[in-house]
């Protein structure tokens, strides 16, 4: 009897658990069509950027002048980390973390957007400079601190290159951890950046531009344009996996619920019919005993 009760509680435990995974994959789903809505358009954006300053490096013979475009030898490197900032996300975070230490340079410094890995790194031996949380659908303003830190840095030479590591999105049962370089700005990178994040050419752009004022003066402010447009849309597409990548985690996880209540269902069912059979051996011996 104590069996029948063991199991029965096992199937309602299980059951209120699938119940809870269904939410949160509705709520995922609902989530990541606006993360991939928002992911993808900013690819066409970015694409258009790129061959806007690409234009504008090539009209420039000298860029010596501009400080993103620079390129050094002193400092140390700045990997910036997108993760999450919860888990029930499969093996998203493990993954970019995986390849952060395969491909990372030994003695660069890290800058967590989101939560789950910063301590990972640490207990790494890696050093974390900051973490920051941000919302589902991260607008330029929220980042605003994180640029000013690695302008900062760059600036004041305590950062030779700064790259981001994050999970590119491809679909939603794909997710590709990818780290690209941010700056310094490399103008004959600028179109296969665009290609490898996925990012289409955008119609005439290709076409000779009239610029006003002079390129010169242009291309530093469209180079911050390019940087804080592109942390943007990196961090765009690591929200749209990570959303991706929990609505197919709960999935997988309320199936595997219901293959767990169909088992228990069916032990349940073996363990009540022993009981009746044993329950009947017992009245029929009885009644034999009788006799």
């Amino acid at each position: 009897m104590s069996n029948l009760r063991d199991i029965k509680r096992r199937i309602k435990s299980v059951r209120n658990t699938s119940q809870i995974t269904k939410a949160m994959q509705m709520v995922a789903s609902a989530k990541m069509r606006r993360a991939q809505e928002l992911a993808l358009r900013g690819r066409i954006y970015m694409s258009a950027l790129a061959n806007v300053l690409q234009h504008l490096g090539e009209s420039l013979i000298l860029r010596a002048g501009t400080p993103l475009m620079e390129e050094r030898t002193d400092g140390r490197d700045l990997i910036i980390v997108v993760n999450t900032d919860k888990g029930l996300c499969g093996a998203l975070n493990a993954n970019l973390l995986r390849e952060v230490l395969t491909n990372a340079p030994a003695d660069a410094c890290y800058l967590c957007i989101g939560n789950k890995l910063a301590g990972s790194l640490q207990r790494l031996g890696r050093e974390v400079e900051g973490s920051f949380s941000l919302s589902d659908s991260p607008a330029e303003a929220e980042l605003k601190p994180i640029f000013d830190m690695i302008r900062k840095g760059f600036d004041e030479r305590r950062y030779a290159r700064v790259f981001v590591a994050y999970q590119k999105f491809v679909n939603v049962m794909v997710q590709r951890p990818q780290i690209v370089k941010l700056v310094p700005v490399e103008p004959q990178e600028l179109i296969s950046v665009a290609e490898q994040g996925g990012m289409p050419d955008a119609p005439g752009i290709d076409a000779d531009f009239l610029l006003e004022p002079t390129p010169e003066l242009l291309l530093e402010s469209v180079l911050h344009l390019y940087v804080t447009s592109m942390l943007v849309q990196l961090v765009l597409e690591g929200k749209a996996s990570e959303q991706s990548a929990r609505m197919v985690a709960m999935k997988s996880a309320t199936e595997n619920a219901k293959t767990l209540i169909d088992s228990l269902t069916l032990d349940y069912n073996k363990a009540r019919q022993s009981q009746i059979t044993n329950e009947l051996l017992e009245i029929t011996t009885a009644m034999k005993a009788m006799e």
